[in-house]
């Protein structure tokens, strides 16, 4: 059999074959007098096998191990497995992915991993605020932090519940919207200096479980499980801030 009917019948190309002669996994067969490669069928038979092998996913230079009668690949074949298993594990949970940033496109929504109630609560608030620069903007920053947590890891449930609230309670949002005016009030300020606006900011998060929520949820989280995401210093550089959150985290004992 020439190389062209070899080929045909295995289903591969010639140069599929050429390919395993100069690997060496296929040793070339005695040619013709005319010049041509004359195939026998165990050369038909090994060929097929190697085909198969390297369909199944075996890398060729492996392919010969396995074909040889004493081999022992049991090892490499493990090996193998594994890491299709990881790249299956990757496509599902990039298939799963798609799936939510498609759903999220059907909804109007931005994509990420930000849960809907959440993002639709904001975008509330930010609806109640247009005409404020500085509080949209604030709306704006506040919704990548949250989507840099959402990014992370698990969204924690504690947070979807007080915004679904904030959403539904317009003097939660307007709380909620005064919290977020106080923080940009002291940032960049010693916290010496704006103490008494700190104190007010802690009292008004601790006051509200809803409220406190938007600190006491993720830090909670954060106790349950190793920290994967961004850092409160991360999240919040600014020293008074900081001080803000950590005052409300050691009141209601989230935090030693």
């Amino acid at each position: 059999m020439r190389i062209s009917e070899v080929a045909a019948i295995v289903g591969i190309s010639a140069r599929s074959i050429r390919h395993y002669h100069r690997l060496g996994v296929m040793p070339e067969p005695p040619r013709t007098p005319g010049g041509y490669r004359s195939y026998t069928v165990a050369d038909l038979a090994r060929i097929a096998r190697i085909a198969f092998l390297s369909d199944s996913g075996v890398p060729l230079r492996e392919v010969s191990a396995l074909l040889e009668p004493a081999g022992d690949a049991s090892a490499d074949l493990a090996a193998l497995r594994d890491g299709i298993d990881r790249q299956i594990e990757q496509l599902t949970r990039q298939r799963d992915r798609l799936d939510v940033i498609a759903h999220r496109a059907a909804e109007g929504l931005p994509p990420g991993l930000l849960p809907a109630s959440v993002t639709r609560a904001l975008e509330v608030c930010r609806d109640e605020v247009d005409d404020d620069p500085s509080l949209t903007r604030l709306l704006d920053r506040e919704r990548d932090m949250l989507d840099l947590l959402a990014l992370a890891g698990a969204f924690p449930d504690a947070l979807i519940s007080s915004y679904s609230a904030i959403a539904a309670d317009p003097d939660r949002r307007r709380t909620y919207l005064d919290l977020l005016a106080g923080f940009d009030r002291i940032e960049g300020r010693r916290p010496a200096e704006v103490e008494h606006e700190i104190a007010r900011l802690a009292d008004a998060l601790i006051a509200d479980p809803d409220i406190r929520a938007l600190v006491a949820g993720p830090a909670e989280q954060t106790e349950q499980a190793p920290q994967t995401g961004p850092t409160l210093e991360q999240l919040l550089p600014d020293p008074a801030q900081r001080e803000v959150v950590r005052r409300t985290l050691a009141a209601l004992d989230v935090i030693p």
